[in-house]
């Protein structure tokens, strides 16, 4: 294949994507460019590139119709690397990667649920994977302007994590219309290639000629390659020569009819009607059925003609030569002739039972009244698209179905929903209140409260249901009502007494249904909050737990499972670590089988805070990694932005353990830089206390007093104080090294009655030791309180720092025996927690009353990090590459980075020595 005329720079781009991907280096490209101006071109020549490297290749082609069916590009690549095998091959090539894609999208289309789309997309990244693990993998997309929406969203997807994969994806598109929607995304991301209209000296190469005829083909076309095609060849037709110069001045006669008439206008009748079928069908029609659609009686005629005359491509389907010929036929069948054969390719597919979103794409443009049963098709079609994240394609179908039924208020409903998942509140407020009206249900109440709280705003919300509730008697529809009123004030600090007060009364729910579960959880978050009896908020949050079945309602639902986690939080926070571990694990199983990155980094934060709060820092170290890395491509909505702001608070905690202030500001850099202007949430005003800590590592008492005061009055404006993140403690820290005793002495006695209040001895035993170092006179015997009582606590890093405090505390006193007893203990558990800082102080204090205690020598599996020891772990264990991937949330390539750097801090050559090295 010759390679296209003034194409070296484009040609030589994707040369150099295709090399990178040989190196696993994935890279992006985007052939950018109006119709005819040679994409596809551009994209055969990769896949023949691709092919002389040996690489693996997937393919797939864009189409008008087939942009409403879920999925359709992705299941179109697949299905073209199947579709060319039968028997044993076919049946090998079903049970790896291509037939995993398969089923994970079948099984997306039985769960219409939001979280279900991040699972699937994460699904078909790991079949990407799998796909790339034995040789490169060109995937190329022609036509992207006409993709399905959720293949967009899934080349988005891939094209964020690609970075360290052998992949190259190399897609062609139209300009974006949209420049929001995913191909735009797309295109902003990746490498664009921008074709130029061809110079005339490459058209007199391409057609030759006389040049002026030349030149007015230039200007007709534009230097478009396609369109000049086109004219060239009705030249032909019409008996004008190129070389003649005369030629030149018919040029301009040609009207923009061209393209039909150069390729259809001389043609028999049922030629031209059986290529308006194939057009009205989309991609891939089969040509039996364009036949019976266009009543075509000699098909193999029709087909030789349309091939003839360079207008189809044929082969077990019918296709364009070029998508400008589809639509210079649809064009000239008119609107009315278009409809009638979208309305008999709809029956005709009902009557084959073919997939619900294929049928819809016809009945669409169909007249009302094409198929009895169209409600349901549509409804049917509109739920495979939702759970393939398609919602705006989705209102379309629904908005139909009320067209073909405006008295079915569920249909409304249904239509409410999806446009509320497109941001189109107005329009699904309407629909909302008008089903609400129609079938007063309570979920049909809730959902129009959502709508009216995305249009005017919580408070409106609240007012409504609150009428609402007011008119319904007591049951489980009013519970239901309750549940969503508390679930809207939880987000504005200004309802948070009169919310505290409402949940108040639900303190005694079983937690037996989703509702309770659901009030409980809030109320649990509630007391954690305002500070309630710590047994109290346990307790209430072991019933929202209800042994699990919290966390099977998350199903389907991010914020579902932002209220499991939130509702785990407040019972680790009250010291229930057995029940908490527990939860954890269930859900750490559940999403390792089928979960998606958000997901596990929800697990992951919920685990960092168990393990902060049992004192094992290695672990926290390491979840907080892990999650970080599992959102790092994530899109920034507040969810995340939560996400990645706990992980950041944990981590810089870890970091300070060990010493490494440069790693914890690196952390809170890395977040600032990320979210500067991102709205705030609960967890970013949590940073405000890991940032004094840095400051106070750093020898900077002023800017630790700010950053603590600023935390101070972010809690004050939302009217909580939660003990267990006390920005009182960095402050008083603060204060004592700024010679303001008073006010150290202040801030530790208000912590010491916070933490009494909350009654967790974590908290306690932590407020008396902060309130021993503001109260000189009382130092020894508050410390020796606060030891005693963090004896009972979870919390042994807690435990050790009151033990050094107190070792210290006893030499300063001169009570050098009764000084080593509680350091040799400290440095023992401080090794176990992984607080080298707490540790070294141990080891300072007994070496100044002349005790020479063993230097921890690190070497061996002591040097691996959290995370390389985690790898290892898992390896050892005799997992591969690609199932710690998988379990951890991150690319095979990273593991195998990890165990590269693993077996050189160990001095190994490979994995068949770990077990010996790490027992």
């Amino acid at each position: 294949m010759r390679e296209p005329l003034e194409r070296d720079g484009e040609i030589a781009h994707l040369r150099a994507a295709l090399d990178a991907a040989t190196r696993g280096e994935g890279r992006v490209v985007v052939i950018e460019g109006l119709a005819g101006i040679g994409k596809t071109r551009l994209v055969q020549e990769c896949r023949a590139l691709a092919k002389q490297r040996g690489f693996g290749r997937l393919q797939a082609v864009g189409d008008a119709l087939e942009s409403a069916m879920a999925w359709g590009v992705v299941r179109q690549m697949v299905e073209r690397s199947v579709s060319r095998y039968s028997g044993e091959v076919r049946e090998k090539i079903l049970a790896g990667p291509s037939g995993a894609a398969l089923r994970a999208l079948d099984d997306a289309a039985l769960d219409p649920g939001e979280a279900e789309l991040a699972r699937t997309l994460h699904a078909l990244w790991w079949i990407a994977v799998d796909l790339s693990s034995t040789r490169p993998l060109l995937i190329t997309v022609d036509d992207a302007h006409w993709a399905d929406h959720s293949s967009l969203q899934f080349l988005v997807y891939l094209s964020r994590r690609i970075a360290d994969l052998p992949i190259a994806l190399v897609v062609a598109t139209r300009p974006p219309a949209d420049n929001a929607g995913p191909l735009a995304q797309l295109c902003v991301s990746a490498d664009r290639l921008l074709p130029r209209p061809l110079t005339t000296g490459a058209l007199a190469a391409l057609v030759g000629g006389h040049p002026d005829v030349i030149a007015a083909l230039h200007a007709a076309s534009g230097g478009n390659p396609f369109l000049t095609g086109v004219l060239v060849d009705e030249l032909a037709a019409l008996g004008l020569p190129l070389d003649d110069a005369a030629t030149a001045a018919e040029v301009g006669a040609l009207g923009p009819s061209t393209v039909f008439r150069a390729t259809l206008g001389r043609l028999p009748a049922q030629a031209v009607a059986l290529a308006g079928a194939v057009a009205v069908l989309g991609a891939h029609a089969d040509p039996w059925q364009a036949a019976e659609l266009a009543e075509v009686t000699d098909l193999p005629a029709a087909v030789e003609a349309l091939t003839a005359a360079t207008v189809l491509v044929t082969g077990d389907h019918l296709e364009f030569v070029h998508p400008v010929v589809r639509e210079a036929v649809l064009a000239d069948l008119g609107p009315i002739a278009r409809a009638s054969l979208h309305a008999r390719a709809a029956k005709a597919l009902r009557d084959r039972h073919a997939p619900a979103d294929r049928v819809a794409a016809h009945l669409v443009h169909a007249p009302h009244g094409t198929l009895p049963d169209a409600v349901e098709v549509l409804r049917k079609a509109a739920s495979a698209l939702l759970a393939a994240g398609d919602a705006h394609t989705a209102a379309g179908h629904l908005a139909r179905a009320v067209d073909e039924k405006p008295g079915d208020a569920g249909l409304r409903a249904e239509l409410g929903r999806a446009l509320l998942r497109t941001g189109d509140a107005v329009t699904a407020h309407r629909h909302l209140k008008a089903a609400a009206q129609g079938l007063p249900d309570a979920e049909l109440v809730a959902a129009a409260a959502s709508a009216t709280a995305a249009l005017e705003g919580p408070a409106a919300a609240i007012a409504e249901l609150t009428e609402a509730i007011g008119a319904r008697p007591d049951g489980e529809s009013r519970l239901h009502l309750e549940a969503r009123l508390a679930v809207f004030r939880s987000f504005l600090p200004d309802q948070r007494q009169v919310a505290s007060a409402h949940l108040s009364g639900y303190a005694g729910l079983a937690g037996s249904t989703p509702d309770e579960r659901t009030l409980l959880g809030l109320l649990a978050q509630m007391g954690r909050y305002e500070v309630w009896p710590h047994d109290e908020v346990a307790a209430t949050a072991t019933r929202a737990l209800a042994n699990g079945a919290y966390l099977d309602d998350a199903t389907g639902s991010t914020d579902a499972m932002v209220a499991w986690l939130v509702a785990l939080l407040a019972l680790m926070a009250a010291d229930g670590v057995g029940t908490a571990r527990r939860e954890i694990e269930r859900a750490r199983l559940k999403v390792r089988r089928h979960g998606s990155p958000i997901e596990f980094a929800m697990v992951a934060n919920a685990s960092l805070f168990l393990h902060w709060r049992i004192g094992d820092m290695r672990a926290v170290e390491a979840e907080a990694e892990g999650a970080l890395a599992a959102v790092a491509h994530e899109d920034p909505v507040s969810e995340v932005i939560s996400l990645r702001a706990t992980s950041t608070h944990f981590a810089v905690y870890a970091a300070l353990e060990r010493g490494d202030v440069a790693a914890a500001k690196a952390f809170t850099t890395a977040f600032d830089d990320a979210h500067a202007h991102a709205r705030l949430t609960m967890p970013m005003i949590w940073l405000h206390e890991v940032r004094a800590l840095i400051a106070l590592a750093e020898g900077d008492p002023r800017r630790a007093l700010s950053e603590a005061y600023r935390q101070r009055d972010a809690m004050h404006q939302v009217h909580v104080d939660p003990p267990t993140i006390p920005w009182r403690a960095p402050a008083a820290r603060a204060a004592l090294l700024l010679g303001r005793h008073d006010l150290a002495l202040e801030l530790a006695a208000e912590q010491l009655e916070v933490a009494h209040r909350w009654g967790a001895s974590t908290e306690v035993g932590a407020a008396l030791r902060l309130r021993a170092h503001a109260d000189p006179g009382r130092r020894l015997e508050l410390l020796a309180e606060s030891v005693s009582v963090l004896e009972d606590s979870p919390s042994r890093l807690e435990l050790v720092r009151s033990l050094v405090d107190l070792g210290e505390a006893l030499r300063v006193a001169r009570r050098r025996s009764d000084a080593r007893v509680p350091l040799h203990r400290a440095i023992d558990l401080a090794g176990e927690c992984g607080s080298a800082v707490s540790r070294t102080r141990a080891v300072e204090a007994l070496e100044a009353l002349g005790d020479r205690p063993r230097r921890q020598v690190v070497l061996g599996a002591e040097a691996l990090t959290a995370s390389e020891r985690r790898v290892a772990d898992l390896a050892a264990a005799g997992r591969a590459n690609r199932e710690i991937a998988q379990e951890l949330f991150v690319t095979p390539k990273t593991v195998e980075n990890h165990l590269g750097r693993i077996y050189t801090k160990l001095g190994i050559a490979g994995r068949k020595d770990l077990a010996r090295v790490l027992a």
